[in-house]
């Protein structure tokens, strides 16, 4: 490829990833994959780079060697559910590793933005409705922890070093990329190969859902934005479905489908924060209602 002006995507091969290069190399773009497992994306505009030590120095070496410009930082461990009896695989691949990438670009000057894929996670439990990102990180695991301790570590890189990132808050994210726990995917397998779901909560369970194709569409909304913006935004879909709801909208395509909910255990309630912020900075609205959203990933599943 031609080596000017690229764009970095770290965790090219994941969920939001994958169809962030894909969408790039669309457009046009010369994209660089950090990842650890090869895309095998053949395409002209398109490099793959990984070390087993990415450290500051190998991090600027990719930077000088393919003249990044933007980057896209979506990599790390990716759920609270994975490496909880492995700590520390949590804490170097979030936090050592987003230390590092934003330390060489210090160092490089000559990156024009940074997104950072930050999470709901890091704010922990959401009990109020329409809460903004001035609301305190109390995160309640250790994927949180790292989450929120990325976004402030960035924020002073923002505020001290004058670095261009900006931070999406993304709720949670589904997609047929996702290869971790996500009960609507279960749903979804389960319709399509007639197995009962069994869920463990009240089916009047409310969780606030965002389909991966809004959350590369507000990635690439911030990332070629020209305007003045802050530091972060909370990214979430339009509606904030029950898990009947979602049971009944997958039931509608297969008719046989049966799901049923433990009305014992009680689940981690989570509200469906504010998006006022980016609709007022940056224009940007979801798309992807979750009928919409379930429509296209049944396609895809």
């Amino acid at each position: 490829m031609k080596k000017e002006n690229a764009i970095l995507v770290t965790g090219s091969s994941g969920l939001l990833g994958a169809p962030i290069v894909k969408s790039l190399l669309k457009d046009g773009y010369n994209v660089i994959g950090l990842d650890p497992i090869d895309l095998n994306e053949q395409h002209k505009n398109f490099d793959y780079f990984w070390s087993d030590n990415l450290n500051v120095e190998t991090i600027l070496l990719c930077l000088e060697t393919y003249k990044i410009n933007k980057i896209i930082h979506a990599g790390g461990i990716s759920g609270p559910m994975l490496f909880n009896d492995n700590p520390y695989i949590i804490i170097n691949n979030n936090i050592f590793l987003t230390l590092n990438l934003i330390e060489a670009v210090r160092l490089y000057k000559k990156i024009s933005r940074v997104i950072f894929c930050s999470s709901i996670s890091a704010y922990g439990e959401l009990n109020e409705k329409n809460l903004d990102e001035t609301h305190k990180f109390t995160p309640n695991n250790l994927y949180g922890a790292t989450k929120a301790s990325c976004d402030l570590i960035l924020e002073q890189y923002y505020q001290k070093y004058k670095i261009d990132i900006i931070s999406l808050r993304f709720s949670t994210v589904y997609g047929h990329k996702r290869k971790t726990d996500c009960f609507i995917n279960d749903m979804i397998k389960g319709a399509k190969t007639s197995e009962k779901i069994i869920l463990p909560f009240k089916g009047n369970l409310c969780w606030p859902y965002i389909y991966v194709n809004d959350c590369v569409d507000s990635i690439m909304s911030c990332l070629f934005f020209e305007g003045k913006h802050r530091y972060s935004y909370n990214i979430s879909g339009p509606d904030f479905p029950s898990y009947i709801e979602l049971y009944q909208k997958i039931k509608s395509y297969y008719k046989d489908f049966e799901v049923s909910f433990n009305t014992k255990i009680k689940y981690q309630k989570r509200e469906l924060f504010s998006i006022k912020k980016i609709k007022e900075d940056i224009g940007w609205e979801p798309k992807y209602d979750i009928n919409k959203g379930i429509a296209d990933l049944m396609k895809k599943l």
